[in-house]
This record gives structure tokens, sequence and C-alpha cells, in this order.
């Protein structure tokens, strides 16, 4: 298998376009990725593209949960929580690096609606998980309840639920899943365009042709199956066979902010944040390593997609959500990132179209396979936890289609490590100690790489320079610009610093004072000059300024590009 890499993308296109394929996967988000490797590993010859980066749609934008859907309890849609249960599980055995169990907090008050149904919720979560449960939910008074998540001191609560569940990274899980279909024979293309559909002589869709965003070329990809896997994006695909179809997504958007963990302590625990503004509307804050996130909205959204950005709207409503359960005074002062997503709800038929703005936390996180117009297969709706059965649903229909028999392996296929990760956390800590590398270092190359961390200290080893932190304010070090570029098919700076590391996310100044010593890596690596890094960092500074709106980078010159 040649590496995931610019340097080898005319080697890809070039086999991608060789003869017609077994399937072509449009959209590189978890469910194409998915997809891409479900068929893979059945036998079959793929292709998967993106418009973007991988992952650079809805599913880096995520809470950054792989959950059961506890909430779910409440619109007795039992089925949805015993798949999302049980794909949870599933996850925790493939990626352990990546996926791992995480305690969470229901608070209780005095006026809490419905307190005395939660016990018995927990309970059937409980059931649904079975014996493989990340663990088993408790009733705790409120001083243990403020240990496990200090932040709720001044809450005033009066009990609290303790639950499992587990926390990711979204887009390294995305870039695991499609390293692993790449392993089976898979290819990846990246900002590669679909810019038409292709049919056969019985009009039925046969192929894309593909603009390459990297290269400026066109070419045809052709396969006997084409799987619609592009998120929010569907409708726009199913435009092209029919321009008056009736929309079968409603976007809704979802806001996050993060703030440092010393603004809202949560230990290694996250909380459930039951509405206590009225509006029925349930939120998360979320442990992510030395900080908190807090969202996530659930609203309409009827604007460009590509188009979002935080609004003043948005940030007050989070940070008021917040301080309804922590009473910490959070401003956007505390604030040091944010990101905004669309997540594809479906509609449930003509005239289901909602206003801009409205809640949608009622509407379905059901998915979606439709088969047709023209033979194009779409996948949409669903969640992060239970891409796996969606992708699962697509193939099966694929393998019906072709009248044979392939069982899905996708439940014992290893997503970059299925070592426990306190035995790989003391390796790597025990391999890289001698290459002057921290244990924090060391926990963020094992969380992030699993199984590869060794090729990344092998890099240091070879030039000790790569160790140096891209920013004080995080762990990540060059070696890991390095092989983001080498192993990680990383074409733009924002693929780096947004979706291979957090960067953009995690550090108020979005590691931009980094950004020039990057940029000429990541050029040297990928056969680019020093103009083209150059305009990579302009290109970075203005996507992070775009999606924080009104949150903005802070002023300096090191900064404000």
């Amino acid at each position: 298998m040649r590496p995931f890499s610019v340097a080898h993308r005319a080697a890809d296109v070039a086999d991608a376009t060789s003869g017609v394929l077994d399937v072509l996967v449009i959209g590189l988000g978890v469910t194409g990725a998915g997809v891409a490797l479900d068929a893979a590993s059945r036998g079959m010859s793929v292709a998967a593209l993106d418009m973007g980066d991988l992952a650079s749609g809805t599913s880096s934008k995520s809470s950054k949960l792989v959950h059961g859907g506890l909430r779910y309890l409440e619109q007795y849609d039992f089925a949805m929580v015993r798949e999302s249960v049980l794909e949870r599980q599933t996850l925790l055995k493939l990626a352990p690096h990546l996926v791992w169990p995480m305690d969470f907090v229901y608070p209780v008050w005095p006026d809490t609606a419905r307190r005395r149904l939660l016990g018995l919720g927990l309970s059937t979560y409980d059931v649904f998980a079975g014996v493989r449960n990340v663990r088993r939910h408790e009733k705790v008074d409120a001083e243990r309840a403020i240990k496990i998540a200090p932040a709720l001191a001044d809450s005033g609560l009066s009990y609290a639920y303790v639950y499992g569940d587990s926390g990711t990274d979204d887009a390294r899980l995305v870039l695991a899943v499609i390293q692993a279909a790449r392993s089976f024979g898979a290819h990846a293309l990246p900002y590669a365009e679909v810019v038409g559909l292709l049919r056969d002589e019985e009009g039925n869709v046969s192929g894309a042709r593909v603009r390459d965003r990297l290269t400026q070329s066109e070419y045809e990809i052709r396969a006997r199956h084409v799987v619609n896997a592009t998120g929010v994006w569907v409708d726009n695909l199913l435009a092209m066979i029919e321009p008056t179809r009736v929309p079968a997504v409603q976007p809704s958007k979802g806001v996050h902010v993060v703030v440092n963990r010393e603004r809202l302590p949560l230990a290694h625990a996250s909380v459930l944040l039951p509405s206590r503004q009225g509006d029925l509307r349930s939120m998360f804050a979320i442990a992510w390593g030395p900080q908190t996130i807090l969202g996530t909205t659930d609203t309409a959204y009827n604007g460009p997609l590509d188009a979002l950005a935080l609004t003043e709207d948005d940030l007050d409503y989070v940070l008021a959500a917040g301080n309804a359960v922590f009473n910490r005074d959070l401003t956007a002062d505390d604030v040091v990132g944010a990101w905004v997503g669309v997540r594809p709800l479906l509609r449930s038929g003509e005239g289901d179209g909602v206003e801009a703005g409205e809640v949608l936390s009622d509407m379905s996180r059901r998915h979606t396979l439709l088969d047709g117009p023209a033979r194009l297969v779409t996948i949409t709706g669903g969640k992060l936890t239970t891409y796996r059965r969606m992708a699962k649903d697509v193939v099966d229909l694929l393998v019906e289609r072709d009248d044979r028999k392939a069982r899905c392996r996708t439940d014992d296929i290893s997503l970059g490590s299925q070592q426990p990760f306190a035995h790989l956390l003391n390796t790597v800590e025990g391999a890289g100690a001698p290459l002057g590398i921290s244990a924090q270092t060391a926990r963020v190359l094992a969380r992030q790489h699993g199984d590869a961390a060794f090729d990344v200290l092998s890099l240091i080893a070879s030039d000790p320079t790569l160790a140096e932190q891209i920013t004080p304010a995080d762990n990540h070090v060059f070696a890991e610009v390095v092989y983001a570029a080498r192993h990680e098919g990383a074409a733009m700076l924002d693929d780096v610093f947004s979706r291979r590391t957090r960067l953009s996310l995690r550090v108020r100044d979005a590691g931009l004072p980094a950004a020039a010593r990057a940029a000429r890596i990541l050029a040297y690596e990928t056969g680019r000059d020093e103009a083209w890094a150059d305009k990579q960092v302009s290109a970075y500074a203005d996507a992070v300024r775009t999606e924080r709106g009104v949150l903005g980078l802070p002023e300096g010159d090191a900064v404000v590009v």
C-alpha cells in the first residue's frame, strides 16, 4: 500500500480512473469512510472522494462523543438507543486510543422535570449495553457529584445520576477508518469535487465527472455502484438527477465553544445539561483534556452550507445555558475556540421544512437509505456513533444487487490499535523519553496515532528539531506535521491544524504564530514552493476567522494575518 500523501496523488488518480470500479463513494465524512471500508473489506474495488478534506464537514464538528443517546429514551426511540449503545461498545474495542470511556453526570434539582423516570431510563440504558457496558449507572449525592464534576459546586443540585458513555476525536476517527479502507485497497481522493454524474445507456448513474482541486484537472471515474454519502449535501447530488426533487434533509446547526478547564472544571467527566432556560433543549459540558466543551445548539439552518459562522446569538445562548447550570459567569473572554457544523436531519415528507432558528430536538436522528433515482444509492441522517451500521446497510444493498454473499467484517477490523490504551501509552512514554518527549506529548501521540505513534517518534529520532512543540499552549509537535503530509493525506495547512491536530479549536491564537514553519514543512513534503506556503498561512487564518465569527482572533502581529 502506497502512503496516503499528495506526493502519490497522480498514481492514486491513475488507479481510480483506469477501469470500472465496483463502488464509487462520494463523501469522505465518517459515513462515506465507513462505506469505503465495508465495501473494500468485502472484496470490492473502491474509490472514495470528497470536494474538501476528509471529515471537513459535519464529521469534524460533532460533540466529540460516541454515545448511546440517552435523551432518545425521552422520545421512546428504544431501537435507536439500543443500536447506538451496541455500536459504542464495538468502537471501544476497535479503537481504544480514539474512543475512550467517560463518566457522565446527570444533575437533578428540586425542579427537574420527570426526575422520577431518570433511574428507570438509565436502567434501560444499562440493559441495552449488556455485559460490555462502560459502567452501570448509579445515584450519587450532591457532594460526590461535585467531586466528579467540580463545576457543579455552585449549581444547587439535590443529587445526580452517574452513567457511562464515551468520548472521541471525530476527525481522527474518520482518518482511522479511511486508513483501514486503504489497507484493503480502497483509493481515497480528498479535494476531488463531483461536477457531474455519468449515465449508462439505460440512464443509470455509472460514475462521476470530477474536478481535481489540487491539480486543477478533470477526469472521470466509472463504477458499477455509486454511493451518495455527502451528509447535508445529499440533495445537491440528487438534484443532478432530479432538479425538482423535494429535499430529503433539513440541516440542523450545532454550535460548540471551548473554555479552559480552570473556568469550568470537570475533572475527567462530562455533564448532561438539562434545560434550565424553559426551551426544552439539552446540552453537554464535555471534559476535553485541559479544556471543556459547551454545546450543542440544535436549530434549523437554511443558509449557505459554505458560510457557517459563530454569531452573537449563538455565543450568547451557549454561554447562558452553561451559566444557568453552573453559575460560573462565563463570558466571551473565556472562550478559546469554537466550531459550527450542520447535521443532516431527515424531513418526514413534503412540507416538512422549518423556519431558520427553530429548535429541532425532536427530529429523527435515524438514518435512511434510498435506492434510486437512476440506481444512485443515497445514505443520510444518522449520527457519528452509528456510522458503521449505516455503512453496513449500504454495502448489504450493493451485495444484494450483485446477487452474491459477502458478510460485513467491520465489527472486527482494527482502527489503528486494539491494544489496551494504558499499555500503549506506557510503551510510547518509554520510547519517547530518550528523545526528550514529555509524558504529556507522549499521551497526545498515543491518543492521536495509536500504534503509528512509534512512526512519529522515528521521525523525531532522525531529526530532533521535530520534537519541538508547535505551540506552548498545546502538546502537539512538528513531527506530526511531517507525518500528516507523508501518511495522513494532508494537503493544506488547514488540514493539519484543524483536523489532523485540533489547534484551530483548542488554542486561542489557533496556532498561527507557528503557521509559517508548519506551512513550509508541508510545502517541502508535498512538492510546493514558499509562495504556496505563504498563501496557506493567510488561507488558514481566513478560515479560522470566518468560522469563529464574532469570536474572531486575538490582535497581534504574530496572529492577525
